[in-house]
């Protein structure tokens, strides 16, 4: 049993390795484009203007503002890119109308989900006023949303989809050895990237913190929409 936890630990760790390394750039860019954007709120007058009121069409819309800014954002956009950069598609791969009917639901439900958990976060911690209380959100939302949720439902969603909407992928596995080594590697990257952009998302006015979340996970699934393709 020892022998079995040690190379289920091992192969852990090696997928983790992985995933860093290969999300590594593409976290970088995403850093900077954050950054960048955080920096034109607190310097450029016409740049707060603009985000300014874009909160306020995510404070008088809502839940329904999250829906269909993640949704579209990460749905509806990578999909163009995809019809740009495709070359061939593969025999058995769903369609753009299968593809929109699972994306469209499933990201606008995220984007609800971080909507409420960052109003949750308000509620507990309040405003983002102090380096602690930024501290305190990102603490929560790094190593109790994105372990406990988060990633879990993420993953399992996309392999319940990979497998043809069926339970196939999650057969013979045992929890512990499938949150080992097929969400911890996940975990791992998702620390690497969005620790440094939720430290940033927590340290703007909390009405901001859904619309740039929906710029990072578009591009975040942007990137990863260019790299599938590339390596089809």
């Amino acid at each position: 049993m020892k022998n079995l936890h040690k190379q289920v630990i091992h192969a852990a760790w090696l997928e983790s390795l992985r995933a860093l390394r290969a999300n590594l750039i593409p976290g970088l860019l995403l850093q900077f484009l954050m950054a960048f954007m955080a920096a034109a709120y607190f310097l450029s007058p016409g740049a707060r203007v603009a985000f300014e009121k874009l909160a306020i069409l995510r404070s008088h819309w809502g839940f329904l503002f999250s829906f269909i800014g993640t949704s579209a954002a990460s749905a509806i956009l990578p999909e163009f890119l995809r019809l740009l950069i495709a070359r061939q598609t593969a025999v058995n791969s769903p369609t753009l109308g299968q593809r929109l009917l699972f994306a469209i639901p499933f990201w606008g439900l995220i984007g609800m989900q971080v909507d409420l958990f960052y109003r949750l976060q308000y509620a507990l911690f309040g405003p983002s006023d102090s380096s602690l209380v930024i501290m305190k959100k990102v603490l929560v939302d790094a190593f109790l949303y994105c372990p406990l949720l988060a990633m879990p439902q993420a993953v399992c969603v996309f392999i319940w989809r990979d497998h043809g909407f069926t339970l196939h992928g999650f057969r013979g596995h045992h929890p512990v050895t499938f949150y080992a080594l097929r969400i911890f590697p996940v975990l791992m990257a998702n620390w690497m990237v969005w620790i440094p952009l939720v430290s940033i998302i927590y340290s703007l006015p909390t009405a901001l913190g859904v619309p740039f979340f929906i710029v990072a996970q578009s591009f975040w699934v942007m990137v990863f929409t260019t790299l599938s393709q590339r390596k089809k």
